[in-house]
């Protein structure tokens, strides 16, 4: 391919990397760098930031489920655990950090860790007994056990013959 050719391809989309520059790595660590500085720059209320999920597992017994949600840093507090139509929700709150203002507070260099309002939500395989549903909080772990009701749980069929 000329020269010319990919001055004028690269002339005529200014905004785009192309492929036919001198340096095509150059131009698309460029274009990277420019989606995270749009994408750490946005507003508070843009839905381009970033938001928290915790992880969790789910296990199932035959009498229980049983949910353990990654929370660290999060006070159990500031956690709430609903079930309603067969639907497990767990929500949330992580607080930021404030800063005290005096001058030894530092300046941040990285900030990568959320704090904001988060939710998750799990069908559950089948119904569960409400009234019988425990969540323990320990060391940033929370455990819900959520028992089945009596017509999801299994039972042994005796064969006649």
């Amino acid at each position: 391919m000329s020269t010319t050719l990919a001055r004028r391809a690269t002339r005529n989309r200014a905004n785009v990397p192309s492929i036919f520059s001198a340096d095509p790595i150059g131009a698309l660590r460029e274009e990277f760098d420019q989606l995270l500085t749009n994408w750490f720059s946005a507003g508070e209320n843009s839905a381009a930031l970033p938001t928290f999920a915790p992880l969790l597992d789910m296990n199932e017994t035959d009498t229980a489920y049983e949910v353990k949600v990654d929370l660290p840093g999060i006070k159990a507090s500031d956690v709430h655990v609903q079930v309603s139509d067969n639907v497990l929700t767990i929500s949330g709150e992580r607080k930021g950090e404030k800063s005290d203002g005096k001058k030894n507070s530092g300046t941040p260099h990285y900030i990568e860790r959320f704090h904001g309002s988060f939710s998750r939500s799990i069908v559950l395989p089948t119904a569960v007994k409400q009234e019988k549903i425990d969540a323990q909080f320990r060391d940033g772990v929370l455990t819900v056990s959520l028992p089945k009701a009596e017509e999801a749980k299994p039972c042994q069929i005796t064969i006649k013959t």
